[in-house]
């Protein structure tokens, strides 16, 4: 079609558009030859009724009725003439879409365009769902008849995204945690574009490094939605164990545990605290029942819905990794959480103490300034509690604030959101563990 197109010059072309069309002309015929019909019924109905009244009347016409006939007879006339222009307005819009389409289609023609087909990216492919109705099974397990364990279970969180970014420091993370979600992303996009394609293997099953304090549990908890917001897993939640909830009071209880607290993380990720407790230098201790299970559920090709996280201290958790090599590989992914620093630590205060619509006077800022940096010059790296320390700093300068605030019973009500050199007071600073033995 487009050859002919371009092979007509546009003289012929004009010629040809005014040119009447057929059917056009025979429908025009049609309604023209309806309206003549219409107004001779009309007008012989109206001579036979004034036959009959001249009759009746002995002959005399009253000048009303005359106009009343000559206004029946211009209404039917005016009814027939807009159907006449509206049924032929309709032919020419319809005639107006039909040259808008095709000179579209010229244009896509000339410029090289094609129309959408299957293969182009689909544009809703990562589209959002709602969180809420993603069926999270309960976080208790039963280790025998007579014992079971609350498992917590962190739901997904709707901006993961967001919150990653507001996190205080933990630039490497952040690097690290976009890099995985990316390639997580760009599996899901390709399996919806080559369904039969080979994809990248990619291993979620990480190991997160660090002392308390440091947002092991706050990124995990992001890691689960972020992985889930990528189509890497069905619902995202994080649940949450330690050597307590898999040991129990009898033979096989161990088994057990895992079984249930695997299946219920399913979709999600398995966070396990301090996971080094689970391989101690005893032979029979039932935590490395623990670890064995474990790996044989990560060499299963067919558990691709699933992440497990082990958290601990970076120096405990590596000789966990190296007693174990099966572990090394099968936990490609490490996260080392740093300290925070002096200024870190600062900021976590503000951002914590604006959650609550608290401000500090520039006395009381000054004097909690001073009471933080003495407590971190004083830490003990292996007992420090980092962000942990800040939050119980806060808690006890609240309980001051709220003592000091009943007693005085300020009249102006913004005094009570208003924190005090009163209020600023130290709390014990976690001493170093005594070593036993010489």
């Amino acid at each position: 079609m487009n050859d002919i197109y371009m092979d007509n010059n546009p003289e012929q072309e004009n010629l040809q558009a005014k040119q009447p069309n057929i059917a056009e002309t025979e429908k025009i015929e049609m309604i023209l030859k309806e309206m003549l019909n219409n107004l001779n019924n009309v007008e012989n109905s109206k001579k036979e009724e004034e036959e009959d009244k001249m009759e009746n009347d002995k002959g005399t016409i009253v000048e009303e009725e005359k106009e009343l006939v000559d206004t029946d007879i211009e209404k039917e006339f005016e009814k027939l003439v807009m159907r006449f222009l509206n049924d032929d307005s309709e032919t020419e819009e319809s005639d107006d879409d039909t040259s808008d389409e095709t000179d579209n289609d010229d244009l896509s023609d000339d410029n090289g365009e094609e129309e959408p087909t299957d293969d182009e990216v689909p544009e809703n492919y990562d589209e959002d769902e709602d969180i809420d109705d993603i069926d999270i099974p309960d976080g208790e397990i039963e280790q025998n008849n007579n014992i079971s364990v609350k498992v917590e279970i962190l739901r997904p969180i709707p901006n993961p995204r967001e919150e990653l970014d507001k996190l205080v420091g933990c630039n490497d993370i952040k690097q690290r945690m976009d890099e995985l979600v990316a390639l997580s992303s760009y599996n899901k996009m390709m399996h919806e574009l080559f369904p039969d394609s080979v994809q990248h293997n990619i291993s979620l099953h990480s190991v997160f490094l660090g002392r308390p304090g440091t947002g092991k549990t706050t990124v995990c908890k992001i890691f689960g939605s972020l992985l889930h917001k990528a189509g890497a897993l069905s619902k995202g939640h994080v649940v949450m164990c330690n050597r307590g909830t898999f040991i129990g009071t009898l033979w096989g209880d161990e088994e057990r545990s895992v079984n249930q607290v695997l299946q219920i993380a399913q979709g999600g990720v398995l966070m396990i605290d301090e996971a080094y407790l689970l391989n101690t230098k005893h032979e029979s201790d039932p935590g490395k029942l623990v670890i064995q299970m474990l790996m044989n559920v990560l060499s299963d090709e067919t558990q691709r819905d699933i992440a497990v996280v082990l958290c601990g201290y970076k120096e405990p958790m590596q000789k966990l990794l190296d007693l174990n090599p099966g572990l090394q590989s099968r936990f490609p992914n490490k996260f080392v959480f740093t300290d925070f620093t002096i200024e870190e630590l600062l900021e976590i205060t503000r951002r914590r103490v604006k959650e609550y619509a608290y401000e500090f006077t520039p006395q009381a800022w000054e004097k909690y300034c001073k009471v933080l940096e003495q407590a971190y010059l004083q830490r003990d790296p292996q007992t420090w509690g980092n962000a942990r320390f800040v939050g119980n700093l806060l808690e006890r300068i609240y309980i001051q604030h709220a003592k000091r605030c009943m007693k005085e019973k300020p009249t102006n009500k913004l005094l009570f959101r208003q924190l005090t050199p009163e209020d600023i007071c130290p709390i014990e600073v976690p001493k170093p563990k005594a070593r036993i033995g010489f």
